[in-house]
């Protein structure tokens, strides 16, 4: 995709003009005429910070003042390019909020900026899980507003299911500034955030079917498809279950049920795996988002598949409720009026941008000249073989003196590594999700000289490593010695995340190193390689060239990318029918919610006769006032039960792909036949409560009429395509497609 002009996002931005090559910015004279424009927030941040913004960071505030995204490399100084940003914004009379991707960089970033907003006289918040309600609202009337994307989404659902527009806290949707961009955008981009509400029905207690699928075999009772996404029971396994049952008959209706419990245990117990997709920590199923390497907070499976995993590790179960609403976090940064992002690794998603958001992307050339040395991988048959090849280059390079950051896979593979390493005699720190709370000081002493760093995959960490310690003192010393050397083992399914990595040696013109170790066994390679070149693996994986060996690593690479791409548009299309069902649904809510006598005409003119007899006896307003609770009620109800039906619709609808038919267009189009009502239906219900009502009813509570809401309400982040759904099974086969037609692997 073609990059956008440095002087031409200046000219747009700050009325300036120019023809300069935006991927190759190198500032001259005149383009230091242009840049002075911006002195006066390169001067704020002088005397407020301490810090000098350079030319090249105030081409990138320029192209953020335009909504673009910008690609900037780590070390380059995103933070406060971002604060720059929102505060020439604000000082144009714009509502900012700065996005991130947890509390801790939401908090640090809002204070370690504050004082130049202050200096500006811009006013500045941040919002996190823990801030209240009311200090919420207040947050959001701050001109910028730090904080973590899911909790803006948070606080939108929240508001939603108001029964007064007192109680909301109302984030105005004007302009965002999305850090670690591409990790928000793409690949958080289909997580539904959702609002659930507690529930009368108790969960199904998954114990009994975790102890039935504890005692089947694999290949004898139950088998593991090529692509280790599904899990199936075999006929020997039915006749074992039903045995163990006293011979009744797992497909009758009575139960089907049990069925189901059972193969979701099966399925926990199989294809999920402690320390790789989640952790145990404290009792609790926290799951690991594997882009990140840390903790996913506040997200869980869907499904049941959840429950099933507490079940398996025996802690205790947590209950997902009723869905009331959920909302995608694309749909969410959409609803911006103006969106803009950056990351160290934008470019390689330009395409995605410009398809999902209509956002133009571009790179800012570092300040310095990159010197980092990156090595080509070194590709070996089996882990057994990289295994002690990536023990002795880390022992090589310590010996020397130069600090070694490993970048692995999972929490499991952090920590027997880390155990390997210190087996050898070596100091190890190791950063994963079991102890991300230490991440800052882990990180920043990642640059010390001899240290050696074990970390999961460091996308959003927020902390630099700087050669020598956080305070440089040993700088020197650590740059004779090669600066830091990454060392990755194994390729991650996107080379943005191995982008991220490698990024994270050769800061600001430092010295530096990467290099990767990789196995033709890693799941990269056994998951996206097409079945004749798998058997070619085994046939010569041991004779094959170090080319050749390559060329296989980066092809399944680019094949899990396509899957990915693939995914998003799947999910995005399900996703349409919703989203303009949800605005439908509250155009309508709104209406309800801010206006007197909105509820009461709706009820009125489905029951004139009762409700103005109501409004005789009990008064006008009062009467209002209860149908508005009432007409807000079914609304809500009739929505979740929608989407229930929806839910339930999506599980299954890639059958329709049998029959000949596009899975998309039939959602669609049930989705619109299953609308039809949900409204009028809901204004239906509440004329028939209120023409019931008493004048002593009339004021009273909700639950005293026998409306009753969820007595509490909580928020969680969902995978839409769990391991093992049918979501997830369909892009699994579209994966299979891409690798027979579009790519060829010889």
């Amino acid at each position: 995709m073609a990059c956008v002009g440095a002087k031409d996002w200046l000219g747009r931005a700050m009325g300036l003009g120019g023809a300069v090559s935006f991927a190759r910015f190198a500032p001259d004279a005149a383009d230091a005429a242009s840049l002075a424009r911006l002195a006066p927030l390169r001067e704020s941040a002088i005397h407020a910070l301490g810090l000098t913004p350079f030319d090249e960071q105030l081409a990138a505030v320029a192209a953020l003042l335009a909504g673009h995204a910008v690609e900037l490399d780590t070390g380059e100084g995103k933070t406060l390019v971002g604060a720059l940003a929102a505060a020439a914004q604000a000082l144009g009379g714009r509502r900012v909020h700065v996005l991130s991707v947890n509390d801790y960089l939401a908090q640090r970033d809002a204070e370690w900026m504050g004082p130049l907003f202050e200096r500006l006289g811009v006013s500045v918040a941040w919002v996190g899980q823990r801030t209240a309600r009311d200090e919420r609202r207040a947050a959001y009337r701050a001109q910028v507003v730090y904080a973590p994307v899911s909790e803006v989404g948070y606080d939108v659902l929240r508001d939603r299911f108001a029964q007064d527009a007192a109680d909301r806290v109302a984030p105005e949707f004007d302009v965002a500034i999305v850090d670690e961009a591409d990790a928000v955008m793409i690949d958080e981009a289909m997580s539904p955030l959702v609002l659930a509400g507690a529930s009368d029905d108790e969960g199904a207690d998954l114990a009994a079917a975790t102890a039935l699928a504890d005692h089947l075999e694999p290949g004898t009772h139950y088998e593991v498809d090529a692509d280790h996404a599904t899990v199936s029971l075999t006929d020997a396994g039915l006749d074992a279950l039903e045995a163990r049952l006293g011979g009744v008959n797992l497909y009758a209706a009575e139960h089907a049920p049990l069925l189901t419990r059972i193969n979701l245990a099966l399925h926990a117990r199989v294809l999920v795996v402690r320390d790789v997709d989640y952790i145990v920590d404290d009792g609790v199923v926290r799951l690991v988002d594997t882009g990140r390497g840390r903790v996913a907070h506040l997200q869980r499976w869907p499904d049941g598949l959840h429950a099933a995993v507490e079940a398996a590790e025996g802690v205790s179960a947590t209950e997902p409720g009723v869905v009331l609403d959920q909302l995608t976090v694309q749909d969410l940064l959409r609803q911006y009026r103006t969106l803009s992002g950056m990351s160290g690794t934008m470019v390689a998603v330009a395409a995605d941008l410009a398809e999902f958001y209509e956002l133009r992307t571009g790179r800012i050339e570092p300040h310095r000249p990159r010197i980092r040395v990156d090595e080509p991988d070194r590709v070996f048959a089996t882990s057994d073989e990289r295994r002690p090849a990536l023990i002795a280059e880390v022992r090589a390079r310590h010996e020397r003196g130069q600090p070694v950051l490993v970048g692995t896979q999972s929490v499991a593979e952090s920590e027997e590594l880390g155990d390997a390493l210190r087996a050898q005699g070596l100091d190890v720190q190791v950063l994963n999700a079991k102890n991300d709370a230490h991440e800052a000081e882990v990180i920043a002493r990642a640059g010390e000289f001899g240290a050696v760093t074990i970390s999961t995959q460091l996308s959003g960490r927020g902390t630099d490593i700087r050669l020598g310690g956080a305070d440089e003192h040993d700088h020197e010393r650590v740059a004779v010695a090669g600066g830091l050397a990454v060392l990755a083992s194994g390729r991650f399914p996107s080379n943005r995340l191995d982008a991220q990595l490698r990024g994270r040696a050769g800061r600001q013109g430092d010295p530096g190193a990467s290099l990767a170790f990789v196995s033709l066994d890693d799941d990269l390679v056994q998951a996206h390689a097409p079945a004749h070149l798998l058997a070619k693996i085994a046939r010569r994986g041991a004779t094959l060239t170090p080319r050749e060996r390559r060329r296989i690593v980066d092809s399944c690479q680019r094949i899990a990318e396509g899957v990915r791409l693939d995914r998003h548009r799947s999910t995005w299309a399900y996703h349409r029918a919703t989203a303009h069902q949800r605005e439908a649904v509250l155009r309508h809510r709104e209406e309800m919610l801010t206006s007197t006598d909105a509820a009461l005409d709706v009820v009125r003119e489905r029951r004139p006769a009762e409700v103005e007899a109501l409004e005789t006896q009990a008064g006008r307003d009062a009467v209002a006032a209860t149908a508005r609770g009432i007409v807000l009620h079914f609304l809500d109800e009739r929505w979740q039960d929608h989407l229930g039906m929806l839910a339930e619709v999506r599980d299954g609808i890639h059958l329709q792909a049998l029959a000949g038919r596009n899975p998309a267009d039939e959602f669609h189009r049930i989705a619109l036949r299953e609308f039809e009502g949900v409204v009028d239906g809901a204004f239906a219900d509440a004329a028939d409560v209120v023409s019931r009502l008493g004048p002593d009813d009339v004021g009273r509570d909700l639950a005293d009429l026998g409306l009753r809401r969820p007595s509490a309400t909580w928020t969680y982040m969902m995978s839409d395509n769990p391991l093992g759904s049918p979501g997830d099974r369909l892009a699994r086969g579209l994966g299979r497609q891409m690798r027979q037609r579009v790519y060829r692997i010889e």
